[in-house]
């Protein structure tokens, strides 16, 4: 299995062929020069020397127990990348960052006002929403937030989910609520998710992806719209994944277009005002004091502060530390191969050394 990491990477197709980088001038309260990709990422040796070296060789075994891919951006250049699980460009399924995907295209249906209010029920943009006998009371909100008490349908063995209850008592993750949100999405969008991400978001980043469907919806002109799964089943490169991580880093701008508003990007990560909940079969249903959650992005409590991270099963992630200008992601399979899987929590003090 090849590996190509820091100044070995030099001698790969992406330290070989990549454009000159694209240097852009964000007018935020002072000036702040941005370098961003197009197909590939760029690399330079000021930025390398700028990081940890015992940290990064700290994550790099980590990675390499992990047999993952992974790519590590500082300021827009990369400094990393790992392939111990398949080639960098492969294109491997995240899971559950499949959620911080749709949470991206609710922000885009809020910014072209097909949403008008996130506090706005979800029956009011999509009349089949039928989730238990709450349905009437949930809001767009409690779905991108895990808080609309609503049954765990959707491998729902691994959850605890104990009897339904009203919206917004708390948080109670599974995969319900963004499989629900997906489908609320494509009847408002009209078209499939995968098409909508495409033509705002991967096309400006020259990003690829595939989408698994599950099932479809009836549209508003009658006909069939196949719904891509809210809750998993999408595939991404680890360079490609990481151009996500360095939009929200960015605040929703790219190369000096907002693609999503900078309010939505804040209003995500933010920890949300109710009790996140660890539920899981035959245990007891108690608080997460160590962790939060935002719209549709995982937190880890750290001091005052939060690290926030797209989060799939197998223990990958997507994470962006924007005060230290890091993007750090980590893709691989989900088998016993991996196992146990290696999550951003092994990876953090690490991350925060760089």
């Amino acid at each position: 299995m090849q590996y190509y990491f820091h100044k070995i990477k030099r001698s790969f197709k992406i330290g070989m062929v990549a454009a000159l980088p694209c240097m852009i001038t964000l007018s935020c309260g002072s000036s702040q020069t941005l370098t961003f990709p197009a197909k590939t990422w760029n690399t330079n040796e000021n930025v390398d020397a700028k990081v940890d070296q015992k940290a990064l060789l700290k994550i790099d075994s980590i990675m390499q127990a992990a047999y993952a891919n992974g790519i590590l951006i500082k300021d827009g250049y990369v400094v990393a990348e790992w392939q111990y699980d398949k080639p960098s460009e492969t294109k491997i399924e995240v899971q559950s960052i499949t959620k911080s995907i749709v949470s991206l295209l609710l922000g885009i249906a809020l910014d072209e006002d097909k949403i008008k209010n996130i506090n706005d029920k979800v029956r009011d943009y999509y009349p089949e929403f039928e989730a238990g006998p709450h349905s009437k009371d949930i809001t767009v909100k409690h779905l991108v937030t895990v808080s609309p008490g609503i049954e765990a349908k959707k491998n729902g063995s691994i959850y605890g989910i104990p009897a339904i209850m009203p919206p917004g008592i708390d948080a109670r993750y599974h995969n319900d609520h963004f499989d629900q949100l997906a489908r609320a999405l494509t009847y408002v969008f009209d078209e499939t998710l995968h098409e909508v991400l495409k033509s705002r978001i991967l096309n400006t980043l020259e990003a690829e992806i595939e989408w698994r469907t599950d099932g479809t919806i009836v549209s508003k002109s009658g006909g069939n719209i196949p719904v891509n799964a809210g809750y998993a089943f999408i595939k991404w490169s680890a360079s490609d994944l990481a151009k996500i991580g360095y939009l929200y880093m960015n605040e929703g701008n790219w190369k000096g277009q907002q693609l999503v508003s900078k309010q939505y990007i804040r209003e995500t990560l933010t920890p949300i005002d109710i009790p996140l909940m660890i539920s899981r079969p035959n245990q007891t249903v108690r608080e997460d004091v160590n962790n939060t959650y935002g719209y549709g992005w995982r937190g880890i409590k750290h001091g005052g502060d939060v690290l926030w991270y797209a989060s799939g099963n197998g223990g990958q992630f997507c994470t962006i530390l924007p005060e230290k200008g890091l993007v750090f992601v980590k893709i691989n399979g989900y088998s016993e191969k991996y196992r146990p899987f290696r999550g951003l929590s092994v990876f953090k003090d690490a991350l925060l050394d760089l």
